[in-house]
């Protein structure tokens, strides 16, 4: 067999010229930097290609995709972690192996290109890490592409339009990350392997440089002696990097929020220098550190074989050449620390609330450090982990003391196992986990509703009556874009005349209203409620119950809700509920709804209480979305429905609208049927002022008695 394919491909002649490659005498450990960076790049290729087949490049799953490969992957973590490890091991084996060509003068005539490409694939390397960068699309890589969007554009004449290239769109977004992955994974591998292929081409056309004096002997061949060098030094280094993988979680930070500003980014260790440097060079200054240091500093490494070309090898003989170095790296070196020293580390709400952060503290609440025993939902926030708790009680029809016995009481031990549904539920929740990991690449395809139906057992036998009668047909969550429909534009249009016109829509800035409030049925009792909104972002629905405060509020930033007789009483809003929040917020005024809300789509005409409507639906952030159900007749919004992801599907938030009354020229729904996972609250309101001040502590986290 292998003479069949030696005849057919030359493979043993090779193999024979790689292994057989003369190498001056003398030539020892110092020239095993080369192959190192070649095996990392290979890692790099090679973990790069498996994260690829569960990664998603698109701003509403690359998060959940990353977390997924971390989390339920196998090896999963130790992939990433290799992957995110790697690139700066391959940084320090680049800038070493660079450090010893100039040391022993490699780059001396006649390997001038060599050096050329060499430099050339220094660049291809750090590109390599500013791409993959923004990949996670967490807070640190939302706003340190940011930050580099920001340097692109301060380069002269060309920076706006080098911005929009690399941006893609108006905002940082969907074409941003998409652009940004395409070079990770196409563009820059081909450079790479194209590079690569041509340096070890001209090394091996001119042949390794070799000690800087020449030492006595005869050329020694690469195997076995330089071969068993090479290899150790590979293992050494790959040990290290599994160590890293294995012992250190690779980082992600909170998912991507483009409305926190507050965020101070901290770029890795290979980019700080010039971070810092930036900070020393503000306003019409920038280029300065963006473009012409940094320029002059390639530019010379790019011309340093025809800048000295005296054929002196020994560092004693080139002081100029072995100075500038030292400056340059020193430089580097100093601009690096001094960014980590006064630059702070990257606010993390992840990272925060796993380090210890309670329930009286501001940032996200994790699951862990209010329950205990939580195994198939870890890592999850307080918010996600209710609306998760609420598909599961909603699609069985149960209540939590069917799984927590004394809930409701000050008796109830939720860490308790005692229940077997509980368990049972433990583990269906890991069997769709696997279901959806194993066959729909970690989409969330299979949910708890799609089985149960509001039945502890899912349905067996299809029952006859019901095949060969009428069928049941339910709209999908999302729904596609339908034939003979009005448009979207058209759609709002009917709506904004319908209400009092476009122009008085847009004049509203402001909403305060008070009225009578029923929560959870009989369950909650009677209430007066407050309701605040103030455009384009700010809500508050602040409820005065018997039984305490229940609060929902959105300052723009920060959301938080509050509930009596619950488990966590109070708790920040993050990701998915946080992007309802916002969305709620926004759709408070009509005005706001066509720029709330992309990919706007009306589907199928359907019918709510007897009534065709319309369903007008559009994308929030990070995979939130919104239906809206206008009255087909009236133009007149009676229904939204806005869904946000959680471990296991969808989470909805409905609201319906009825008895509308003028206010100032302007129509406005007078009662609202406020229904989630947890419950339903009836709001009647009472009186209703448009355009007032509203005190911005009313958006701000609620206040809460304590219980007697």
């Amino acid at each position: 067999m292998r003479d069949w394919l030696d005849a057919r491909t030359g493979y043993r002649a090779l193999i024979k010229h790689l292994l057989d490659e003369p190498l001056p005498s003398g030539v020892g450990w110092w020239f095993v930097t080369g192959s190192i960076v070649l095996f990392l790049l290979t890692v790099q290729l090679l973990t790069g290609i498996l994260l690829a087949i569960f990664y998603s490049p698109s701003p509403d799953y690359a998060y959940d995709s990353v977390r997924f490969i971390m989390e339920r992957v196998t090896f999963g973590r130790v992939l990433r972690g290799l992957h995110f490890f790697g690139a700066s091991f391959i940084v320090i084996a680049a800038i070493v192996h660079m450090l010893r060509v100039v040391a022993f003068g490699s780059y001396k005539k006649p390997r001038e290109l060599n050096w050329i490409v060499g430099v050339l694939l220094l660049l291809i390397i750090l590109g390599f890490a500013l791409t993959g960068y923004l990949l996670p699309w967490d807070q640190k890589a939302y706003w340190a592409t940011t930050v580099t969007l920001n340097i692109a554009r301060s380069v002269p004449l060309v920076g706006g339009v080098l911005s929009d290239v690399l941006k893609g769109g108006s905002d940082l977004g969907a074409l941003t990350l998409m652009r940004w992955y395409a070079a990770h994974v196409f563009l820059l591998p081909a450079c790479l392997i194209a590079f690569t292929v041509a340096h070890l081409y001209l090394m091996r056309r001119q042949g390794i440089s070799g000690p800087v004096k020449p030492v006595p002997g005869p050329p020694t061949p690469f195997y076995p002696y330089h071969a068993i060098r090479d290899t150790i030094a590979v293992a050494v280094v790959f040990a290290l990097l599994l160590t890293f993988a294995i012992v250190f979680n690779a980082p992600l930070d909170a998912v991507a929020d483009p409305t926190d500003a507050t965020y101070v980014p901290r770029p890795e260790w290979y980019f700080m220098s010039l971070f810092e440097l930036l900070k020393h060079f503000p306003g019409p200054l920038e280029p300065v550190a963006t473009v012409i240091i940094p320029g002059i500093v390639i530019t010379l490494l790019f011309l340093l074989p025809f800048l000295d070309r005296r054929p002196d090898r020994a560092p004693a003989s080139r002081p100029l050449v072995i100075a500038s170095f030292m400056f340059v790296f020193s430089g580097i070196a100093f601009l690096t620390v001094l960014g980590f020293r006064s630059t702070p580390a990257p606010s993390s709400a992840t990272q925060a609330a796993r380090q210890g952060a309670t329930p009286g503290q501001r940032g996200p609440v994790m699951v862990e450090d209010v329950f205990k025993n939580v195994q198939a939902l870890k890592g999850i926030t307080v918010d996600e982990f209710m609306g998760t708790m609420g598909i599961m009680s909603a699609s069985l029809g149960l209540c939590c003391n069917d799984c927590h016995p004394g809930a409701g009481t000050d008796e109830v031990v939720w860490e308790a196992d005692t229940e077997p549904r509980k368990v049972i539920a433990r583990d269906m929740v890991l069997m769709m986990q696997a279901i959806n990991r194993d066959n729909f690449s970690g989409r969330q395809v299979v949910t708890c509703w799609t089985c149960h139906r509001l039945r502890l057992t899912p349905v067996e036998t299809p029952r006859l009556d019901q095949f060969y009668g009428e069928a049941i047909n339910e709209l999908d969550a999302v729904i596609s874009k339908a034939a003979g429909v009005p448009t979207p534009t058209q759609v709002l249009d009917k709506y904004l005349q319908a209400i009092g016109g476009a122009e008085k829509a847009a004049g509203l800035t402001s909403i305060a209203a008070t009225g009578k409030v029923v929560a959870f049925g009989s369950f909650g009792g009677g209430g007066n409620f407050e309701y605040f909104a103030q455009a384009p972002d700010k809500r508050a629905m602040l409820s005065h119950l018997p039984d305490g405060e229940s609060n929902r509020t959105f300052d723009g930033r920060a959301g938080w809700f509050a509930i009596p007789l619950a488990v966590v009483p109070k708790y920040p809003l993050t990701g998915g509920e946080l992007d309802g929040a916002r969305l709620d917020a926004q759709l408070s005024f009509p005005a706001e709804i066509a720029r709330s809300l992309t990919g706007l789509r009306v589907g199928p005409v359907t019918e709510i209480n007897g009534k065709e409507v319309y369903i007008l639906q559009g994308n929030g952030a990070r995979g939130s979305f919104a239906s809206l159900y206008f009255d087909r007749e009236s133009g007149l919004l009676v229904r939204i429905i806005r869904y946000t992801p959680s471990k296991i599907g969808k989470v909805p938030t409905q609201v319906d609208y009825a008895d509308y009354r003028d206010v100032d020229g302007i129509k406005f729904p007078y009662r609202w049927v406020v229904t989630w996972l947890d419950g339903r609250d009836e709001f009647d309101f009472g009186d209703v002022k448009f355009n007032v001040p509203i005190d911005a502590a009313k958006f701000g986290e609620p206040a809460i008695a304590a219980r007697p």
